[in-house]
């Protein structure tokens, strides 16, 4: 195992170990329909790199020919990693979501990820980011890979685009008025070759389980001896039980699964449209008592379920959940909690105050302190999001559109939000 702090020390506290050892590998894309040009697929540095838009063309597109080894040393990358390593990362647009992120709660996807590497690369991080480094910040081995073969989902969230859900493509299709359609391609020819060095495969979309090519793949890693050698991660909204890859599981170095479970009750059903509460709870459960899955729970903040957050974390204590993540809501910045008004702020800032109270007898270095940690995170957030007029006002607009389709409109959910409807 890697020491997480000898890695700090000597790559500095704001590196991101992603775009040096691992990659996100994207093969679908949307495009306006009518249009028939090909679609590249694309390599990013992370999942949740942005491309800046000063480019004519996306830097993070696999063109026709070229490599995705090729692709994950072309300048755009080169200039990233220089980024990190001189303590510079804050200046790259694409890197928005940690930055605002590590703003709001001190925590970031960029952090996780850095010690996810460290607990499961078994090779030496500092001595090949420094051999990176020396190369001109070209790297030659790829550890880590995130792989989104399809959209696929049979999940319609209201804090989701269509490029990450079929279901809400079909949604904003219809309600948007966008015009998309999805385009597949196959793997790079180089694909299956770089699998045989990597150490961590992710499973990303869509709905993980209900795509094809991850059956395949796993498949695949199999027949090729190879799956002894690496831990996968899947993504999941707990909607099926995986039972036909049990068996197939065994056969990794480990498995480790994300569930999304981001309220109870009526919340997440509003919030993750498609949900079935009680089905979540059972699935969860049932993923988190499976012998050779490692279950690692994730709630996305919004404006939608933060007054209801307590009730998360209560159900997460009285389930023995103490592995989790949260993170503010990106790339929906009328969902954020930039637009809950001062008074419903307020209700929400009392009731984990309140909350907290039942945990504050938990101390630091135990497990169950994540409770505490957690409710502080949440009460971070909302300081540090400034309330903005305009956002309530896209939010309210926003929120008219889903109520058509849920099973309940929002201010039936969460009374607080009647008087803004």
């Amino acid at each position: 195992m890697n020491d997480l702090d000898k890695i700090y020390k000597e790559l500095g506290e704001g590196i991101c170990l992603f775009p040096f050892i691992g990659s996100f590998y994207k093969t679908f894309g949307n495009q306006e329909a009518g249009d028939n040009k090909s679609i590249p697929n694309s390599i990013l540095p992370c999942s949740l790199a942005r491309w800046d838009g000063e480019n004519e063309s996306n830097p993070w597109e696999i063109e026709p020919g070229t490599t995705i080894a090729d692709a994950r040393n072309s300048d755009h990358y080169k200039h990233t990693r220089h980024k990190f390593l001189a303590g510079e990362w804050k200046d790259l647009t694409g890197c928005v979501t940690c930055q605002v992120s590590e703003e709001l709660s001190g925590s970031s996807p960029r952090m996780a990820n850095n010690q996810f590497f460290a607990e499961n690369i078994e090779e030496d991080i500092v001595g090949l980011v420094k051999e990176i480094q020396a190369n001109g910040y070209t790297s030659n081995k790829l550890k880590a890979m995130d792989y989104f073969p399809s959209n696929y989902c049979n999940y319609e969230c209201a804090m989701c685009q269509g490029g990450a859900s079929s279901k809400r493509l079909t949604f904003e299709t219809k309600y948007h008025n966008v015009d998309q359609r999805i385009v597949f391609n196959e793997a790079d020819e180089d694909f299956y070759e770089l699998l045989s060095s990597l150490e961590i495969l992710g499973f990303t979309g869509g709905e993980t389980i209900l795509q094809k090519q991850v059956h395949q793949l796993i498949d695949y890693l199999i027949e090729k001896d190879l799956a002894k050698n690496i831990s996968i991660t899947l993504l999941t909204n707990a909607s099926n039980y995986p039972e036909q890859l049990i068996e197939k599981f065994k056969q990794f170095k480990k498995v480790m699964y994300t569930v999304s479970i981001d309220g109870t009750g009526d919340v997440i059903e509003y919030q993750r449209r498609g949900a079935n509460w009680n089905n979540v709870q059972e699935v969860a459960q049932k993923i988190y008592n499976t012998p050779h899955i490692h279950e690692f729970v994730n709630y996305v903040v919004t404006s939608m379920n933060i007054l209801n957050a307590m009730d998360w974390i209560d159900w997460m204590h009285d389930n023995d959940f103490k592995w989790f993540s949260i993170s503010p809501v990106t790339r929906a910045d009328q969902l954020s909690l930039l637009s809950l008004p001062d008074d419903l702020r307020k209700i929400a800032l009392d009731r984990l105050h309140q909350g907290r109270k039942k945990y504050e007898h938990y101390v630091e270095g135990v497990d169950e302190f994540n409770y505490v940690r957690a409710i502080d995170q949440l009460i971070d957030i909302i300081n540090q999001s400034n309330f903005d007029p305009d956002q309530l006002e896209q939010f309210v607009n926003h929120i008219k559109i889903e109520n058509r389709v849920s099973k309940k409109p929002l201010h039936e959910v969460v009374p607080e939000w009647a008087p803004y409807f």
